[in-house]
């Protein structure tokens, strides 16, 4: 049984301090909560898990890669993902009028596909609620990770821990004074009592999950990711920093997002500030506070 619904979608601008959504359509993830047949045609793919590196490793995996245009890159992350063997394949395409889909069908990826852009972090949720996989690994669609590379996340929920985050505590040592986003991080895990975790968060990927996850908390909560990884950690699953990858370097770099223009933070650090802001308020409204 889910510990942990969902907060009402009118209440969240209340705790997020003004700070922006990153254009996320909560009205469509609750939509599919109350209607499950809101959800557009998963067309199916095929399965992996006889094929690719690890097709002797007894997992089902399923990893989830949302999408919008980015025909350059998607199908060099799903050949690298097939080395995994998954079980399955989802690409969540939102907003895309180039070959996103096509390519990703061709590949043998399943496709869930929204006509409009869906914001921020709701491809993850609505590809989660899609899975059927006992393992989930999400990446993104616009730039390409080695498979050898996800290997450690995988084992990690197959073996150690239900949430295997990316390590990026050397970026401490890296980045003085730090951030805002940084101090919010620790901040968080200070306040969940797990201070040694330092910066660990499910704010980049890769990030992976094992299904007891998603039946502790509500698949809905992944398009906020500091929200679910607080309420994971409060509900006593166990996290581990599984491996570093430098998705800094990697990540591509959006001028409408990620520029200051004058401004103290830009649109993505505001997004994922006011993020952290909703993570505060829902564990303090567990705790009673």
């Amino acid at each position: 049984m889910c510990l942990y619904a969902p907060v009402s979608s009118i209440m969240y601008e209340l705790y997020r301090q003004g700070c922006t959504d990153g254009g996320r359509r909560r009205d469509l993830v609750k939509r599919l909560m109350e209607d499950k047949q809101s959800l557009p045609v998963l067309a199916h793919g095929m399965g992996f898990s006889r094929l690719g590196k690890r097709s002797r490793v007894q997992q089902r995996l399923s990893v989830i890669i949302p999408a919008q245009n980015e025909e350059a890159t998607i199908g060099h992350v799903i050949q690298e993902i097939k080395q995994l063997s998954p079980a399955e394949i989802i690409v969540v395409v939102n907003g895309s009028d180039d070959r996103t889909e096509r390519i990703a069908r061709e590949l043998g990826a399943s496709t869930i596909v929204y006509q409009e852009p869906l914001g921020t972090d709701v491809g993850r949720a609505i590809g989660a609620h899609a899975a059927s996989g006992e393992q989930l690994l999400f990446v993104d669609g616009d730039f390409v990770i080695s498979w050898k590379e996800l290997v450690p996340f995988v084992d990690a929920v197959l073996k150690e821990c239900d949430l295997a985050v990316n390590k990026l505590d050397h970026h401490l040592r890296m980045r003085v004074p730090w951030s805002a986003v940084t101090t919010l991080k620790i901040a968080l895990n200070m306040a969940l009592g797990r201070g040694e975790l330092a910066n660990a968060s499910l704010v980049p990927v890769p990030f992976a999950m094992n299904r007891r996850v998603l039946e502790v908390v509500h698949w809905s909560t992944l398009l906020c990711p500091p929200k679910a990884y607080a309420l994971a950690v409060q509900a006593g699953l166990s996290v581990k920093p599984a491996h570093k990858v430098e998705v800094d370097r990697l990540n591509r770099y959006r001028p409408h997002k990620h520029n200051k223009r004058g401004n103290d933070h830009s649109l993505a650090a505001l997004q994922i500030i006011g993020d952290h802001f909703e993570a505060l308020h829902a564990i303090q409204s567990r705790r009673g506070i």
